[in-house]
């Protein structure tokens, strides 16, 4: 039986499938098992219709397969899902951030900011919740000044997948992503572009490859595939 908390009636589909994410990233649900929908809705206390509506999310994101009236698997994911993912961002949100600092306006750097102050104090209080909350609104201002909405958009999806909740299952992340989002800061607050990308690309292999020694250890299957990320660029 899932250990997932309960949830409200008017929760999203988006907050389902959040929930779906969390069970698989922390081996609830294992690649390949069956997922029992009825017993999935009755634990977040949902109707079947946002269970339904975000497993197809999740089928878009490769985490789950569907087949008609079959019903849902987990995905047979493989350590080569976790390398694509990072990769893609890796090489995107970088290019958002480049594009976007050199725009941010003083009220942005204020919520930088804050976000900041926000992720230390979460990983005082080792709270996973409020820190992945403060590290999602951080990269979401971070890159919302980029001119270019593909780009943008190509980057929301990547961050519907890993990203947002490596550091609640992987050991140290907190304190490692705290500093380096200090190190984006400061090249926020230079108005940097290029810094800020060569900084957001190692973070971003950083994370990735912390991520993959965690799923390696749930068993996921390796495959002949590397991390393949952008070498960083010349940094202060």
């Amino acid at each position: 039986m899932l250990t997932i908390t309960p949830l409200e009636n008017t929760l999203t589909s988006a907050r389902v499938a959040q929930a779906i994410r969390h069970a698989i990233f922390m081996g609830q649900l294992k690649p390949g098992s069956k997922i029992a929908q009825g017993l999935l809705a009755d634990q977040l206390g949902v109707s079947r219709m946002p269970i339904r509506e975000a497993l197809v999310q999740l089928a878009a994101e490769g985490l789950v397969t569907l087949e008609p009236r079959r019903g849902a698997w987990v995905a047979s994911l493989s350590l080569a899902t976790i390398d694509e993912s990072y990769a893609l961002r890796a090489w995107l949100e970088p290019k958002a951030v480049e594009l976007s600092v050199p725009r941010l306006t003083e009220e942005d750097l204020h919520g930088l900011r804050h976000h900041l102050a926000a992720l230390e104090s979460a990983e005082s209080h080792n709270d996973g919740d409020r820190f992945v909350t403060a590290n999602t609104a951080f990269h979401q201002i971070l890159r919302s000044r980029c001119p270019w909405p593909k780009l943008q958009g190509f980057v929301d999806m990547l961050w519907n997948g890993f990203p947002p909740l490596t550091p609640q299952f992987v050991t140290q992340q907190m304190t490692q992503d705290r500093a380096e989002h200090a190190k984006l800061l400061q090249a926020a607050e230079a108005h940097d572009g290029a810094y800020a990308a060569a900084t957001m690309a190692e973070h971003i292999r950083r994370s990735g490859d912390r991520a993959r020694e965690h799923f390696r250890g749930l068993g996921w299957v390796s495959e002949e595939t590397e991390m393949i990320a952008p070498e960083p660029g010349n940094q202060r």
